[in-house]
């Protein structure tokens, strides 16, 4: 059997598996931690918690769930990236001992500098808790970074350690908590070097410290569970039980309550907290968070809070009416406000289900409606984790596994990411994708999170396999025909490429064969006409000038065919003597720099027969007076341009097939070729061609 690696751990480090030194070292050291935190702990409850239970009491019940969770997800997953997390949250322990230390040594007078390093030791057990906080909400809950901003976010937290060291460094006076007293102040041997910091503020800032290290955390888990996916969202959700505790504590100091019930409620938050992240991280099997929070008390906890406040709005407003109007009015005021509230508090209670529970579909219309947008989808690694979590949330699956035939007939996980966890999984409901009788794939079900498939969830699924299996086919057909236009854009271009080449040969072997030897045979003329003067000098002086005729119209032909002056000095020249050729006034603007650049063959070939096109076109159809040029090289794109100011044409009602040739050749190295001409506006050819080839110089 082959075993796959958890979400969050290193592939092929299974937990029985042979660690690496440094993952030893890591799993070394957060045991360590949790052992001096558990440490600490027992000495807290043996020395502290008897002098005063009420107080110390509930903050070591909440300690030591928070070691227990811990010690629970390192065991479980010991590679898990939060785990170490979770381990440095537990020196809050450490935090509470060495605040017991501190009240002993301020009630024994000890000396200024001895109170003042136990209370640097003190602020950095409370800043560092929170700092392992932020690192835990922030990765929350595969403990994988993926963003930029999350990395530098969380790292800037820690600079919060600089705060105790500003103070210690800052203040005349040692800076205590609010909750650890002294009979006066204490001097700080220390103080001074950044001039004098105000107790009071100093204080302030370090007590509101924690809480924003924390809530830089919070933030990135907002912003995670907005772009994380369906899966991903599920484990977050345990979040959301103890977020609907955090009312109560708050509620008891507005009060205010008596400070043990205020301790008691914001231990059983942390609690709920900490009891949530290991829920989520562990993700234990048959435990789905959207299932336990649905059916338990967080809607509730909402519907009971939008209650009272719709209760407190209408018997406040009927108390004021009272004070003003009698019984009798007023309790009908109350009423009238009341009846006018309603449609809020119903406002509320459905955005407070639609929060907790998420958009509530229709399994068959979700089916139906998705239908369209998979067959529309052209990416298979779009598709497929679409199609698991359309059927993970739209059927309430626990689990869904897509699998697609390869070309050898077996299966294969197609959706990798669903089978992280679940190649042990059995499924309820395995369900073939078929395409007009042939098999594609297969989907494969778990049970429901809220009981068993019916007859009628077999029903959606196979709808939604059929329709899964036109879209897949549809993404293999569009591959397929990208592969072969692919093919056929690599296979004109190759052509082209060829045909530059053979242009050049017979260009060359015009240049160096039958050219030179057509200049020979005229000197050998030449000379026998002054050997034989007299009627035969004058015929051999007739052959003389036709064989020059013969040899201006064979360079004729090999300058059509391919100039030399464009193999030789390139594009630019060529472009340049061609336009001093033309009997139409043509100006040649180009970047200085293509003088010296050597572009490859096929490009600079195209480009110069699409000028030379253009110009032959003004003298047959333009009747322009003047003409312009532009040659310009921008990144990786050759750019040229011919425009005149000749009679202009319909460009879709052009005769011949010149324009067609040259948007063919153009097309066929890669390029754009466009036309814009009306009549008696003159006409305009733009070509631009990719540079993919590196260029030289010349």
């Amino acid at each position: 059997m082959t075993t796959s690696a958890l979400p969050g751990e290193a592939p092929g480090l299974g937990l029985r598996g042979t660690a690496r030194p440094r993952d030893a070292v890591r799993l070394a050291s957060t045991w360590g931690l949790l052992g001096v935190s558990a440490l600490c702990w027992i000495v807290v409850c043996v020395v502290a918690v008897p002098a005063d239970p009420w107080h110390i009491g509930p903050w070591m019940a909440m300690y030591v769930v928070t070691i227990t969770v811990a010690a629970v997800v390192l065991a479980r997953r010991p590679r898990h990236p939060l785990a170490p997390w979770l381990a440095l949250g537990t020196v809050v322990a450490v935090f509470e001992l060495v605040t017991y230390v501190l009240r002993a040594e301020l009630a024994a007078g000890a000396p200024g500098a001895t109170v003042a390093l136990w209370n640097l030791a003190q602020q950095c057990g409370y800043l560092i808790p929170a700092i392992a906080s932020a690192h835990v909400l922030g990765l929350f809950a595969d403990g994988v970074v993926r963003r930029r901003y999350e990395r530098v976010a969380l790292r800037l937290t820690w600079l919060a350690l600089l705060l105790p060291v500003v103070l210690l460094l800052g203040s005349s006076t040692v800076v205590l908590p609010f909750y650890v007293r002294a009979d006066a102040p204490v001097a700080n041997p220390w103080g001074g070097a950044f001039g004098s910091i105000d107790p009071r503020l100093g204080g302030a800032l370090l007590e509101t410290s924690g809480p924003l290290v924390a809530c830089v955390g919070a933030v990135l888990l907002v912003l995670r569970y907005r772009r994380a996916d369906a899966r991903m969202r599920r484990p977050m959700r345990w979040l959301l039980l103890p977020v609907t505790l955090m009312p109560i504590p708050l509620v008891f100091q507005a009060i205010p309550a008596d400070e043990v019930l205020i301790t008691l409620a914001w231990s059983v938050v942390v609690i709920g907290f900490t009891l949530a992240m290991g829920l989520g991280v562990l993700q234990p099997d048959g435990l789905n968070a959207d299932h336990v929070i649905r059916g338990s008390v967080i809607y509730g906890l909402l519907w009971t809070l939008i209650a009272v406040v719709f209760v407190v709005v209408a018997s406040t407003a009927g108390t004021a009416a009272g004070a003003l109007l009698p019984v009798g009015w007023a309790a009908t005021i109350a009423l009238v406000i009341a009846v006018v509230v309603q449609p809020v508090r119903a406002r509320l209670e459905k955005l407070a289900d639609r929060w907790v529970f998420g958009a509530r579909t229709d399994p068959t219309q979700l089916v139906v409606g998705l239908g369209d947008s998979l067959a529309a989808t052209d990416d298979l690694d779009a598709l497929l984790p679409r199609m698991r979590a359309t059927l993970e949330d739209g059927m309430g699956l626990r689990w869904a596994r897509v699998r697609l035939l390869r070309n050898d007939g077996g299966l294969d996980a197609a959706d990798q990411d669903s089978l992280d966890a679940d190649d042990d999984r059995q499924p309820a409901l395995v369900v073939p994708i078929e395409v007009e009788g042939e098999r594609v794939g297969m989907l494969e079900c778990g049970p429901k999170t809220s009981g068993h498939l019916s007859s009628a969830d077999v029903a959606i699924i196979e709808t939604f396999a059929r329709q899964a299996g036109m879209a897949v086919r549809n993404v293999r057909l569009t591959r397929e025909l990208a592969d072969q236009a692919e093919l056929l854009r690599a296979s004109r271009a190759r052509l082209v490429r060829a045909q530059e080449q053979e242009r050049r040969r017979i260009e060359r072997n015009i240049h160096d064969g039958v050219q030179q030897d057509l200049t020979a045979l005229i000197g050998l003329v030449g000379h026998a006409r002054q050997e034989y003067p007299g009627p035969v000098g004058e015929e051999l002086e007739q052959t003389q000038e036709g064989l020059r005729r013969v040899l201006a119209d064979l360079r004729d032909l090999a300058q059509g065919i391919h100039p030399a002056l464009l193999t030789d000095r390139g594009l630019l020249a060529a472009v340049e003597a061609l336009a001093g050729r033309h009997p139409v006034s043509t100006t040649v603007r180009a970047d200085p720099e293509l003088r010296s650049t050597a572009l490859p063959d096929d490009v600079e070939g195209a480009a110069y027969f699409t000028i030379a096109e253009a110009l032959a076109n003004t003298l047959k159809h333009g009747s322009a007076r003047r003409i312009e040029v532009a040659l310009q090289v921008d990144g990786d794109v050759l750019t040229v341009c011919a425009r005149d100011d000749g009679a202009g044409f319909e460009p879709d009602a052009a005769p011949g097939s010149g324009l067609a040739n040259l948007r063919e050749r153009v097309a066929a190295v890669g390029g754009r070729f466009d036309v814009a001409s009306r009549r008696g506006g003159g006409t305009t050819i733009t070509a631009a061609f990719p540079l993919t080839a590196e260029r030289g110089r010349r």
